[in-house]
């Protein structure tokens, strides 16, 4: 996250204020205004994690050291696997460095890799990870990362009081600091600014404005990130071969891609 442009609870919330109001003012953590404004935030964040294929919010998960004659590993429920582009399952050694890649396939076309030897594939389901074949010595030890598309850092405030006699719970103050989890938390508090004067009657003649004023926004990063960014490397296949075609040839250099050809 760029510190540059990085906002606290406490800035967001008086930022997305001054876009509705127009005026420089800030309300107390302990106040409903407050705590309605940070929800509206969270929801913008996790609205925003499904733009642009989850590569706002791409990660890598350990999920297990590999063993020899290993062919599944159990998986967490919540994690989601990236399959994107050119994203793999990788193996690396004690240092982090890769060592051996496995592309995802369709799990109803796992079966016909299991003579591959050569090569490593997997599928996965939402409880386990499953290889094309068991895994050998040298892949003993080594750990097994999975790309996944993770879920936004949300804003955490105490619960409200459910009596209006009972004092307020005080906010901590590492809440109030914590960052917008967003490279360019600008597009986050417009979508906050749009979604919070959808439900505020003061603010919903403003709806379309405000939408006009995200969206350009979004266009606008969209834009920049694809158009100034390298693209990807991309298979030419629909089911990557990480080898030459007939598999009678390894690959000149450390890592397969899914474009290796066999010519004369």
């Amino acid at each position: 996250m760029n510190p540059d442009v990085a906002m606290t609870l406490d800035e967001a919330v008086q930022e997305v204020l001054s876009t509705l109001t127009g005026l420089e003012i800030a309300y107390r953590p302990e106040l409903d205004r407050y705590r309605a404004v940070t929800r509206h935030i969270n929801k913008a964040l996790r609205l925003t994690a499904l733009d642009a294929e989850w590569s706002y919010y791409s990660s890598v998960e350990s999920i297990g050291i590999a063993l020899s004659g290993m062919n599944e590993v159990p998986m967490r429920s919540s994690v989601r696997p990236r399959i994107i582009n050119d994203d793999a399952v990788r193996l690396v050694d004690a240092q982090g460095v890769p060592r051996v890649w496995a592309y995802f396939l369709p799990r109803d076309s796992l079966h016909k890799y299991n003579g591959r030897q050569a090569g490593l594939w997997c599928a996965h389901t939402r409880s386990s990870l499953k290889f094309s074949r068991a895994l050998g010595p040298a892949e003993q030890g080594l750990e097994i990362q999975v790309p996944v598309m993770r879920e936004p850092r949300m804003f955490r405030l105490p619960d409200a009081p459910e009596n209006e006699s009972d004092a307020p719970q005080i906010v901590p103050q590492d809440v109030r600091d914590q960052l917008v989890d967003f490279d360019y938390p600008d597009l986050v508090l417009a979508r906050t600014a749009y979604l919070y004067a959808q439900s505020d009657p003061v603010g919903q003649p403003r709806v379309q404005t405000l939408e006009d004023q995200y969206k350009t926004m979004m266009y606008a990063l969209t834009e920049r990130d694809e158009r100034n960014t390298d693209s990807a490397y991309q298979n030419d296949f629909f089911v990557p071969v990480s080898g030459s075609i007939d598999g009678s040839a390894a690959l000149s250099h450390s890592h397969p891609h899914s474009d290796e050809r066999q010519w004369g």
